[in-house]
């Protein structure tokens, strides 16, 4: 708008002179129309931008690879004033954004209609909307920002039938019907071990038969219940300079809710969980209900900064499976394993870290190298 009031000007300054120097009617006529059809354009623009209405339409959902119609539509605003702005399409999951510039002018009945198609090649949920003003036709005067809503589309990821095999037990057992041996609890029923009491201990644990023999306060542990859960976790964090493909991030989301689709499938309940806000949000899979609000929560994620987040979620939830869909190796993956079987799958190359069992996958051909997985 800068270049057009520049050239608005430059034109007046000429006209100006033209008339200065030649000074017959024609010329005068020349500089008027130079003021005042502008001025009459602007005028007009600005008492139809207050009438003028911009509405955003898109499909509720996709697939990856098919063209979706998006479309802009305008109402009212007269003849004299256009609508120019800009159609942004975005991506959290994978952190691709695409901008599109339009313009908008008045045909038949005050109504018009810009149709875009957008051709996803990842999933995820696409976030479109428009950032857009009204104009007069001479492009010297802007409206202030158009209210206009905004409009989603999922794209379903394309999923594989993964093998699913369970290093330690082939079936997800009762929390319960068994205690650790290398951890204290707080099972009453169970006793980890005897130990000398500490000031500040309950004073309930105490074992008053043993102490008595003894001539020592004596303290009962109680035992752990050892939780024979799966736990799968996306880590959609990134640490300082760490940069993921739009393909990385594709790939990685199509393991883990393949991954997520074979557990259930075999009949395996287990916990899903991803970063949102800071914190890890955990959810129970039990069933094909569990397992669509899952996914349809899991597709409008973004990526959040790396704070050892994952790490204190290994550490507090007990698990006996543990598989990691990681964009690399966390920085403090020796940290993960806590006498359970912990798998990172990853797409790029990973050393080796005691107790953690990396299977490193390619972007494009994830679903022929990761046919089988044993967790």
């Amino acid at each position: 708008m800068g270049k057009r009031r520049l050239a608005w000007a430059l034109w007046l300054i000429a006209a100006a002179l033209i008339w200065f120097f030649e000074n017959n009617p024609a010329t005068l006529t020349l500089l008027a129309a130079s003021v005042l059809l502008p001025a009459v354009f602007i005028l007009a623009a600005r008492r139809g931008a207050e009438k003028l209405r911009l509405n955003l339409a898109a499909p509720p959902a996709g697939a990856k690879g098919t063209a979706l119609a998006v479309s802009l539509s305008r109402a009212g605003g007269g003849a004299l004033c256009r609508i120019a702005g800009v159609l942004i399409c975005e991506n959290r999951l994978t952190g691709e954004r695409a901008e599109t510039a339009f313009s908008l002018l008045p045909r038949k009945k005050g109504e018009n209609t810009l149709t875009f198609a957008a051709e996803p090649a990842h999933c995820g949920t696409l976030r479109f909307r428009a950032t857009a003003w009204g104009e007069d036709l001479f492009g010297l005067w802007r409206s202030e920002a158009l209210p206009c809503g905004e409009e989603f589309t999922v794209v379903e990821p394309e999923l594989f039938p993964p093998a699913i095999t369970l290093r330690e037990s082939t079936t997800v057992i009762t929390d319960g019907e068994r205690y650790s041996q290398t951890k204290p609890g707080s099972d009453p029923s169970e006793t980890f071990g005897i130990r000398a009491y500490v000031p500040g201990d309950p004073i309930r644990q105490i074992h008053w038969k043993l102490s008595l023999k003894s001539d020592e306060l004596l303290l009962r542990e109680l035992g752990l219940p050892v939780v024979n859960r799966t736990l799968l976790v996306f880590r959609n964090t990134l640490g300082p300079g760490e940069i993921l493909s739009p393909e990385e991030a594709d790939a990685m989301a199509e393991v883990f809710l393949s991954i997520s689709h074979a557990l259930a499938g075999g009949g395996l309940a287990h916990t899903a969980a991803f970063a949102r806000g800071g914190q890890y949000l955990l959810t129970e899979i039990q069933n094909a209900s569990d397992l669509r609000g899952m996914e349809a929560r899991f597709l409008t994620l973004g990526w959040e900064a790396e704070d050892g987040a994952l790490g204190r979620l290994l550490g507090e939830t007990p698990y006996a499976h543990a598989a990691v869909v990681s964009p690399s190796l966390p920085p403090d993956a020796e940290t993960f394993c806590r006498g359970n079987r912990v798998t990172v799958l990853t797409p790029r190359a990973a050393q080796a870290v005691p107790g953690v069992y990396a299977v490193p996958f390619t972007a494009s051909g994830y679903a022929e190298e990761l046919q089988i997985i044993e967790l």
